[in-house]
């Protein structure tokens, strides 16, 4: 895919804090890219530079080849979703979407069809006559997002636009927006601190903390692979553990050597190692290479979450099985599910 947006070399600080460090960033026509880190990470921040809301201390604005950087917000080919709804509250749910519409002068009998294929998708068809204030916020969110993409933008920016939902309707809407991603063939720019949602929704993900990116991927690239420990930490539940990398393919931690598949680390390096939850099993003693004490045990509806006490430190496991308090269990970690990071890279880091 062809690259549409590009971020040069960006810096941006609020009141001499720096919430943007030397960020480069390349994103590919037509993809749902997802922006993912803690509050105050930056995240809105590089949604509000692309949308033309802010403007670097430092660095390019790239689209399509051209830089944009000093252009004006509605000046550029994007539409943005914010967290708050910014509704016409004088204007029922059938005007406020076609709003965008009638501004660019489109003939009415265009404005009802889009109008209707846009509340059909957002599962709010029968509202059209309704008054945007007696609906609920999650409601008031579905409009905003109807409104945001009926001008069919060629990039989508979202803040957070399901964080009203309840969870059902969260999921539905989830499915929804990959779908009419993919059906109105424009870019997504997504941003979230939920990782479950990013995990479900996204093409790649972009993990930021403190203003700096310390991974992109894929989902399972970012969720099977994870950099460091802020990343492996984040997504999803892990154990992380000191360790040693004593040559290719051979770690020890927890008191043990351990073989594993990753290589090209110094002799007796010190590492991080992240080994998730459902990747460590329960065995017979006969198998396990290491023993220890079930601590807790509770059922999470699909799973048991236990914590086991080993000599050295507890390990979360995730089980179909449960298991007794006080029991004494052997643990079984395959080779492949050991995963070996480098103690505080980021993104990039070439030193190796």
């Amino acid at each position: 895919m062809a690259t549409q947006i590009e971020l040069r070399d960006i810096v941006k600080s609020f009141d001499n804090h720096r919430v943007l460090d030397q960020i480069n960033l390349e994103i590919e026509e037509d993809e749902f890219l997802t922006i993912l880190g803690p509050s105050g990470c930056g995240k809105t921040t590089i949604l509000r530079l692309i949308g033309g809301f802010e403007s670097p201390d430092r660095g390019q604005v790239i689209f399509d080849g051209q830089d944009i950087t000093g252009l004006p917000a509605y000046k550029r080919p994007v539409n943005t979703l914010f967290q708050k709804y910014s509704l016409f509250p004088h204007l029922n749910v059938y005007d406020n979407v076609a709003f965008g519409l009638r501004i660019k002068k489109i003939p009415e009998n265009e404005i009802k069809p889009r109008v209707e294929e846009m509340l059909r998708l957002v599962n709010l068809r029968g509202f059209e006559n309704r008054g945007v204030e007696s609906l609920s916020g999650g409601q008031q969110q579905r409009i905003a997002m109807a409104r945001a993409l009926i001008n069919r933008p060629e990039v989508l920016l979202l803040d957070e636009p399901l964080g009203a939902l309840d969870l059902k309707l969260r999921k539905d809407m989830q499915s929804e927006l990959k779908r009419i991603q993919k059906e109105l063939g424009i870019t997504f720019i997504f941003v979230t601190h939920d990782q479950e949602e990013a995990l479900t929704l996204s093409d790649r993900i972009i993990v930021l903390n403190e203003g700096v990116i310390q991974q992109i991927g894929t989902p399972i690239d970012i969720y099977n692979e994870p950099i460091n420990s802020f990343v492996a930490d984040f997504i999803g539940e892990s154990n992380i553990l000191e360790g040693i990398m004593h040559r290719d393919y051979d770690v020890s931690f927890s008191g043990r050597n351990f073989v594993c598949v990753d290589e090209d680390f110094y002799p007796d390096e010190a590492v991080d190692v992240v080994i998730r939850p459902e990747d460590v099993e329960i065995v017979s003693n006969g198998k396990a290479q290491l023993h220890g004490q079930v601590v807790s045990c509770i059922f999470m509806g699909v799973h048991y979450e236990m914590l086991v006490s080993t000599d050295h430190e507890e390990y979360l496991i995730h089980s179909t099985v449960p298991r007794e308090i006080g029991e004494r269990v052997g643990l079984f970690i395959e080779p492949e599910n050991i995963h070996i990071m480098r103690k505080g890279e980021v993104e990039g880091d070439e030193d190796l």
